[in-house]
């Protein structure tokens, strides 16, 4: 009698367990690819495939540069004067032509005024030296030219044109104004205050600046002049990448065997003087079997791409011949080499849980 309830007892299990592999829509076989175990199952998992042809690859350089102004300029004061009025900040944005600072002009106004009145009676002596040495007024210019020289020098003429050119320069530049439109930076001088021969402020052209970056001797050939340069900000990386191109490359290979390259970007207002960033430059190359790097699968160690034969996923074991930031490029299949052919359903998306003969959803 218990050898019957044990008997009993055995039958329910099996079926329960008959049951719950019924309910979750599974075959188990064992099919042997290169001596590695896989199982068929049906997937659930919704997947993306792609008709494989032969297409550009971009063989790709990556690293970091620094953003540099294209054009600066830094703004002194000629004199040693009180500073009268300021009219920007750090970060303003200003026009060529448009007044920064200005000096108190009140010394220097009466320096020019004193030098012109000397100018003036510069003048008069040049006129009573050349009469003493037998010239009349109107015969000045006419006079031989060694003859005006030596009179200039006695009536001081020479020397009082320099000192009045000397006090209007210092009067014009009393007032600072922007060379070009662009952006003030490191302003730290105050109103009121005396000037120095320090620097006041910066004026950086921040429209179309620069990125200079290095790259290695034996990378230089993918570099030109004119070459397409994406340019991406450390601190916005999840921005789109500003679009630049190479404008300079220094002929020299330095030391540690780096060439200094320059490419020029247009601003979108995100790129600041120093700020560093992350530089990107792709090459076209010929064509070739190029898929997503989403594709590629690793399984038992091997490099694996699944493809759509018949409703089932078939694996496929591949040789990665280059690869770039998201797409690489796989040898043709051959009669020694499984690999790809141009035509093929390349599983590009839902492919990390898959198994050789894997039933697919259509």
């Amino acid at each position: 009698m218990k050898n019957c309830v044990l008997h009993i007892l055995a039958i329910l299990l099996l079926l329960t367990s008959c049951a719950s592999n019924n309910s979750e829509k599974e075959t188990v076989s064992e099919v042997k690819k290169d001596s590695v175990l896989t199982v068929k199952r049906r997937t659930s998992e919704p997947i993306e495939t792609m008709i494989l042809c032969e297409s550009t690859f971009n063989r790709e350089l990556s690293g970091n540069g620094k953003v540099v102004a294209k054009r600066s300029a830094e703004m002194r004061f000629s004199s040693s004067e009180q500073i009268a009025h300021i009219w920007v900040r750090n970060g303003d944005k200003v026009r060529k032509g448009e007044k920064l600072a200005q000096l108190d002009l009140f010394a220097l106004e009466r320096s020019l005024a004193q030098a012109k009145d000397n100018f003036e009676q510069s003048k008069l002596d040049l006129q009573d030296v050349l009469i003493g040495r037998g010239y009349s007024l109107d015969a000045q210019a006419s006079a031989p030219a060694d003859e005006v020289e030596l009179a200039k020098v006695k009536s001081g003429y020479n020397k009082a044109l320099i000192a009045y050119e000397l006090a209007e320069n210092n009067l014009r530049k009393a007032t600072l104004v922007a060379p070009f439109d662009g952006v003030i930076a490191n302003l730290k001088s105050k109103e009121n205050n005396q000037s120095s021969n320090d620097v006041f402020c910066m004026v950086i052209d921040d429209k179309n600046p620069e990125v200079e970056f290095s790259v290695l001797e034996s990378e230089l050939s993918l570099v030109k002049r004119g070459y397409p340069v994406y340019i991406q900000p450390f601190v916005n990386s999840t921005s789109e990448a500003l679009i630049g191109s190479v404008s300079e490359i220094n002929p020299i290979v330095e030391n540690n065997g780096m060439v200094k390259v320059k490419a020029q970007v247009k601003n979108n207002g995100t790129l600041l003087q120093g700020m560093n960033v992350n530089i990107l430059l792709r090459q076209p190359m010929e064509q070739a079997l190029v898929i997503p790097k989403s594709a590629v699968v690793m399984r038992s160690g091997k490099t694996v791409v699944f493809t759509r034969v018949n409703g089932k996923a078939q694996w496929n074991y591949v040789l990665i011949t280059a690869e770039n930031s998201d797409s690489c490029v796989v040898a043709p299949r051959s009669k020694e080499y499984e690999g790809l052919s141009v035509g093929d359903s390349v599983i590009v998306s839902g492919n990390l849980n898959l198994a050789h003969e894997t039933v697919l959803n259509d």
